[in-house]
Formats: structure tokens, sequence, C-alpha cells
């Protein structure tokens, strides 16, 4: 039996890589770190039996990179069996022969998993003018047209700390035109240390639950359209690797910045408020 695994970049490791392991500073090794990696990190794996193979996937976050990196494999496999697994609230498993629909199952369930149900992801629109002038928004958004100056920067951090409790995040614009996170604040996804250091760099749809991420990115990129802070009462529904189903239930505050030395930027912040319930009129 050999063990492959497709990283969330479509390379492929050797299972028993120690680098790979080293890299995300995992205690687990072999078949262990295999099913943690899946699990949580958008691996693939694939598991070869001489004419069988049985892939491994999580589709909620799967990449499009991973999937494109199995897909070629599939192709220039001999393989005549191909067992599908896959986790979603448990595993689940299909046997597919050689010339069968493997390309197809796959596509349908990393698309399924992909499309948020109906209410999952709420927002409610706050207008400037109905903060509070000394609520924790209320000041950053009196600020909000000096911080873009050559000084606003020290300013803003120092508003960040005292307003938000450091949970922000600050992305910016990349090449590929998609916005990458560029900084995290200490109490943002703090018990998510190892992707959050691995995440700088990478675009923001690319978070734990991957449809909250691209719910987010929608926001943050309307934001910078207009170039105008946005805020927001959020009611979410998301799926964490190591929690499961959760609901998140906070002020989301959204404010383009551009930096002297880096163009343009944008600010994310949140206060978590229980109070906050966008499904009272849905049930």
């Amino acid at each position: 039996m050999s063990l492959l695994l497709i990283d969330d970049q479509g390379e492929f490791w050797d299972g028993q890589s120690r680098r790979l392991r080293e890299a995300f500073d995992s205690p687990y090794s072999g078949g262990e770190f295999s099913d943690y990696a899946v699990a949580n990190l958008g691996f693939i794996a694939i598991n070869s039996y001489g004419a069988s193979c049985q892939v491994r996937l999580r589709p909620s976050v799967v990449t499009d990179a991973s999937m494109r990196a199995l897909r070629q494999w599939l192709a220039r496999s001999q393989a005549e069996r191909v067992v599908i697994s896959w986790l979603g609230t448990q595993w689940s498993s299909e046997l597919h022969r050689r010339g069968g629909r493997i390309q197809e199952r796959l596509d349908q369930l990393v698309t399924g998993e992909r499309s948020p149900a109906p209410g999952q992801f709420l927002a409610r629109e706050t207008r400037i003018e109905q903060l509070h002038p000394k609520s924790p928004l209320g000041v950053l958004m009196r600020q909000w047209p000096h911080l873009s100056l050559p000084n606003g920067q020290h300013t803003l951090m120092q508003i960040l700390e005292a307003t938000l409790g450091n949970r922000y995040v600050v992305v910016k614009p990349g090449e590929s035109g998609k916005l990458l996170f560029q900084k995290f604040g200490g109490g943002l996804y703090a018990e998510y240390e190892t992707w959050r250091n691995c995440a700088v760099g990478a675009p923001i749809e690319e978070q734990p639950d991957r449809n909250f991420g691209r719910w987010v990115s929608s926001a943050y990129q309307a934001a910078l359209d207009k170039n105008a802070p946005q805020i927001d009462d959020v009611d979410a529904i998301v799926r964490w690797p190591h929690a499961g189903r959760a609901r998140m239930r906070y002020k989301r505050i959204i404010v383009p910045l551009s930096s002297p030395s880096e163009g343009p930027l944008v600010l994310g912040g949140s206060l978590i408020d229980p109070s906050i319930d966008l499904r009272v009129g849905r049930r």
C-alpha cells in the first residue's frame, strides 16, 4: 500500500513526508497525519492498493488547485476500482469502476458542499449615523477619514486595540484580483493558530469554512469597490474543522484604507454580540 497526499496548492507529497508534517507542526505521522490534513487543511489523500485506490477528501474545504491535481492523477491512473470517501457530517464512501462517472461524482460532491444552505449567512447593514458617537465603532468611524494619512497607521493600531480587542484583519488586492490576508490581530482566529500562521498571503476566501470565506470575501470586495465603510450585524452558521457546526453573531466593520507604501487596503473588524438575531422573522 502507498499513501500520496495532494496539498491545497495542488502539489503532491509522499504521505510519510517528515518535512510536510514539520511544516504544520504536527505530532501525527502516516495515516494519522493524512486524516488530519484532509479534515482540516483541504488536502486530498490517495491510498493505492494494486489495482484499487481510495480517494479521501473533505468537499467543504478542498481547493480548486487540489481538485485539478486529483483529476489529472486519476486520468493517468491505471486503477480498476476507485473508492471515493468524503467527510461531511460523517464519513461516507462509494465504489466506482474504471470508466465510470468518477469525475462527475467528485464534481457533484464539491459543488454541493460549496453551495451554502439558504439563510446560512445573514447580514443586515447598519447606517453610520445609527452608531452612538462614543461606541467603539462610532469612534472608529469618526477617525476613518484620517486613517489613510501618512501618520494614520499608528492611530489606527491604537484604535483597533482599544475598540476591537485586536479582533481585526487587514487584506489587500493581489495580482490575481483576489483579496489576500496581510495581517491578523491577535484576537481573531486565535483557536486556529496553525491555520492563521499559514494564511498570510492567501486569498481571504480560503478560511476553515470555505463557504463562509467566499461570503466574507464578497462583502470586503463590495466595500473596496464603493470605497466606503460598511457596518453589518452578522448572524452566520459556520462549520469549523475542530468544533463542527456553530452559530456566530457579531457586528462587523469593513473599512477601505490607502497606505502610502502599500496602496489600497481593507480593514475588517468584529465585535461579538449575542443579542444579534437575524433569524427571528425567518422562523
